[in-house]
């Protein structure tokens, strides 16, 4: 005699239970990490604002067909050393060089990057009576002291005399002996007054901060140029504070020949630092995954020919894709 057996037919809510618990060992799509967006200048700055966008952080490709995103309105109607930087509420916001030898400073700010609100001169240097520029600028919040730093880089003839030998003078007889100076604000209305922020003991521009794991640091390039310990390279700096003070500034990042405008990047597992290498035309790039050994990868890089002076920022997918609609 054969005995059958027979099974109730599962209920669906049997089913859904069934199907939750098994759910967990399915394989699960890893989420594709948000791009990155590349800010810079072209030839002298007239045409303004331009982007560039990348997956990996190597291969930049421009937006906007190669075209400028704002044109400058104010100072001496060039954007030069565009800084963009974002806030935690979102927004955008642009601070750049007006001119060669302007005391002043522009900014504008989007939601978008495609609708700028009007732009605005930040005077800098007020209680100096001659500088000789007002360049590379910054605009950085510090959360810890809900404050704005605005920092750049300038120079008061006979401010720094103790380094003015280790620089090539100027037709004008003086040097370009630059120190790198602050301004504050909470409102980026209301600004304190021009102050040194960072004073290594010899020329420095360029300066960039970078908060990463933790980690606070100050990127500048050393200017020193005479007699015979040609710098021109990018160096580091730590502190316990986006404000400061920065301590002893190490040994040079980059390798042997000219470097400026230094920007960092998290790239996946590592730290990357852009920067121009302007006498080759070109940009370039270390990167490290401990804070002291850099590698060089300059060969893996990919910008839009032309690109001056930038900031390296992720920003949401989403975005990204508004831009490339045009």
């Amino acid at each position: 005699m054969v005995i059958k057996h027979t099974f109730p037919k599962p209920s669906s809510f049997l089913i859904f239970i069934l199907a939750l618990a098994f759910s967990g060992f399915a394989p699960t799509k890893k989420k594709k990490p948000d791009p990155y967006l590349f800010s810079y200048f072209i030839n002298d700055g007239a045409s303004g604002l331009h982007l560039a966008w990348s997956e990996d952080g190597m291969k930049w490709t421009a937006l906007n067909k190669g075209k400028g995103y704002i044109k400058p309105d104010i100072g001496d109607y060039l954007m030069q050393d565009p800084h963009l930087s974002q806030t935690p509420d979102g927004m955008f916001h642009l601070v750049w060089a007006t001119g060669k030898t302007r005391r002043d400073l522009g900014y504008a700010r989007s939601e978008n990057l495609k609708d700028w609100s009007a732009q605005r001169l930040i005077p800098v240097m007020e209680d100096d009576t001659l500088i000789l520029n007002a360049s590379a600028p910054e605009l950085i919040y510090d959360p810890g002291n809900l404050q704005f730093n605005l920092l750049w880089h300038s120079t008061v003839p006979k401010k720094f005399k103790d380094t003015d030998n280790s620089l090539d003078s100027i037709p004008s007889g003086y040097h370009f002996n630059h120190r790198i100076y602050r301004k504050t604000s909470t409102d980026l209305r209301t600004w304190s007054k021009s102050e040194v922020f960072y004073n290594p003991g010899f020329s420095c521009s360029d300066a960039t901060i970078a908060t990463d794991s933790g980690k606070i640091m100050l990127f500048i390039k050393d200017e020193t140029r005479l007699p015979k310990n040609i710098s021109k390279k990018i160096k580091m700096g730590t502190s316990g504070s986006i404000s400061g003070p920065f301590g002893t500034i190490g040994p040079a990042i980059t390798g042997k020949y000219y470097a400026a405008a230094p920007t960092a990047l998290r790239v996946d597992t590592q730290l990357v630092v852009y920067f121009e290498k302007y006498t080759k035309a070109k940009m370039g790039a270390v990167a490290t995954r401990n804070y002291k050994d850099w590698k060089d990868i300059s060969d893996s890089l990919s910008f839009p020919k032309g690109a001056h002076h930038g900031t390296a920022l992720q920003i949401p997918r989403k975005l990204l894709e508004k831009l490339r609609e045009e």
